[in-house]
């Protein structure tokens, strides 16, 4: 502590000089004759009675006096205690990053560290100029009061793209301190300059960094790949266990036997929920460090469980109705009459006539299968009996890998197919006839066939029911599944078992302002002056 004091105003200190006539002028005044009398001894016990004596001079009240006159002067001398050298700027680096969330106890590292900040800032004398710098995720800058109050920074998240060694050189200075609060984490060191404090965070953990979703709208099959991997120190097998809830019809847990540092692939298949929702994924591993970026949230679109009309002619038999109902205990749907008022997903019709293309050929947008039917009331149909040989297309998503080279048809027509993708077709020499076609449409598709369902073989083939379900799939169009996922540490903050290791560092002296002594001096002097008034 400096206990040396200096003076601002040095020349006033000539006015000490005015001491003597202030000797001078406390000295009581001298009788200016002397009468001699016969009644001195009265005189003298009179002033006995009365307790009164002579002026006379006080050395106490001149000292009183004195010292109002000398903290006077000194006051007027502007009298200080010099500052002392040190840094009187602070930076702080604050370690934001994803690993800051570890918890220990009740309180995650990113808390700790700014419970620290709060009552070390708080401490600082007013005029040590702060500055507060959030290294990671998004970076934020506070100062002053905001910087001292710690406010607004957020939660840990995201990666420490800031360099950390680079932005304490670059902030050290002889009149500014720096102070890096970090656990090292996904660092090559830390820095050497400045204060350090370190939080621990190293142990073991387990992450999913990544989810792929094969969908297959809008049948409620999704099938997931699910990229995990852990780490664990010292390295060693891990027990971990990938538990799939909430949108799906029937929970499901995968053990996991995950060897340290090494990804592997999990692949499950699951059945969604018709009314969608949030697909919670969840990677469990006993003592993991880092808990947040085991969790990935798929938001999957309601299925459209959809309603299926049916229409036949009454000699068409029994397969449409069938078709039509093991379509809809697939997609959780449900098979309903065509009726006024009965609003249907999807029509599926064998034979007769159903108004769907105009008389300019355009045809409605609906999601149709139909067989043997005719769409206008214009369309003129000839049938020609078994057609042969019949061919289909390798490459269309409604054929692709189906076997239809068992397929008979005793009687088709011509000329009732809507204008579309020939997927099935009649070899006539050179020429191809098409006998199905897919109308693409957007969002909405439909197909149609030329010929119906009972005269054919088509129900009996094992590709029917292949060709049912991708034509329903297909008529409802594509989604995508979005995924909603939280903000998850990157690659760099995986690994918690080697973190940049040193030791804590404490901050430094910080300079100190010159300290303005005068006020006390005029508070001495008037004590002085006070006492002096009790003083006879």
């Amino acid at each position: 502590m400096n206990l040396m004091i200096d003076l601002t105003e040095p020349q006033f200190l000539w006015a000490l000089l005015l001491l003597p006539v202030l000797w001078w002028l406390s000295q009581p005044p001298q009788p200016r004759r002397q009468v001699v009398s016969a009644h001195l001894a009265q005189w003298q016990l009179a002033m006995r009675a009365l307790r009164r004596r002579p002026p006379r001079g006080s050395w106490l009240r001149f000292a009183l006096l004195a010292l109002a006159a000398i903290g006077a002067t000194i006051a007027a001398a502007r009298p200080f205690v010099p500052a002392t050298d040190g840094p009187g700027k602070l930076v702080v680096l604050l370690d934001a990053s994803a690993s800051m969330a570890v918890v220990d106890g009740d309180q995650s590292a990113f808390e700790r560290a700014r419970d620290k900040l709060r009552a070390t800032l708080a401490a600082l004398p007013e005029h040590i100029d702060v500055t507060l710098l959030r290294c990671g995720g998004d970076l934020r800058r506070r100062h002053g009061v905001a910087a001292r109050q710690c406010n607004d920074l957020g939660q840990p998240g995201g990666g420490l793209e800031a360099d950390l060694v680079q932005l304490a050189e670059q902030a050290q200075t002889d009149d500014c301190v720096v102070w890096t609060l970090t656990d090292g984490q996904g660092q090559q060191q830390v820095p050497a300059v400045g204060a350090l404090t370190m939080l621990p965070t190293a142990g073991p953990n387990a992450v999913i960094t990544a989810v792929r979703v094969h969908d297959a709208w809008p049948l409620p099959t999704l099938m997931l790949e699910v990229d995990v991997v852990a780490f664990s120190l010292p390295d060693a097998p891990l027990a971990a266990v990938l538990q799939l809830s909430g949108a799906v019809t029937e929970p499901q847990q995968i053990a996991c036997d995950l060897q340290s540092s090494v990804a592997q692939t999990v692949t499950v298949s699951v059945q969604r929920a018709v009314t969608g929702g949030e697909l919670l994924l969840e990677l469990q591993l006993s003592g993991d460090r880092l808990p947040h970026d085991n969790l990935h949230a798929l938001t999957l679109p309601p299925l459209p469980a959809p309603r299926i009309a049916v229409l036949a002619e009454q000699d068409a038999g029994p397969f449409a109705i069938v078709a039509a109902a093991a379509l809809a205990d697939e997609v959780a749907g449900e098979v309903v009459a065509l009726e006024a008022g009965v609003a249907a997903g999807m029509l599926l019709v064998d034979g007769g006539f159903v108004a769907l293309q105009a008389a300019n050929g355009e045809l409605a947008r609906r999601r149709v299968l139909t067989f043997g039917t005719r769409l206008s009331p214009e369309a003129t149909s000839e049938p020609w009996l078994s057609p042969a040989p019949i061919d289909w297309s390798r490459s269309s998503p409604l054929t692709r890998g189906l076997d239809l080279s068992e397929l008979r048809i005793e009687r088709a027509w011509r000329n009732i197919l809507p204008d579309g993708e020939a997927f099935l077709w009649w070899v006539d020499g050179d020429d191809r006839v098409p006998l199905g076609v897919l109308v693409d449409a957007g969002e909405t598709a439909s197909v149609h066939f030329a010929f119906r369902l009972e005269d054919s073989n088509l129900p009996l083939l094992p590709a029917f029911p292949q060709l049912l379900r991708r034509a329903f799939v297909r008529s409802y169009g594509q989604t995508e599944t979005s995924i909603a996922t939280p903000s998850v540490s990157p690659a760099s903050e995986h690994d918690l078992s080697a973190p940049a290791a040193a030791d804590d560092r404490a901050l430094p002296q910080f300079g100190s302002q010159d300290v303005g002594l005068a006020r006390w001096f005029v508070c001495a002097g008037l004590v002085a002056l006070a006492f002096r008034a009790f003083v006879r």
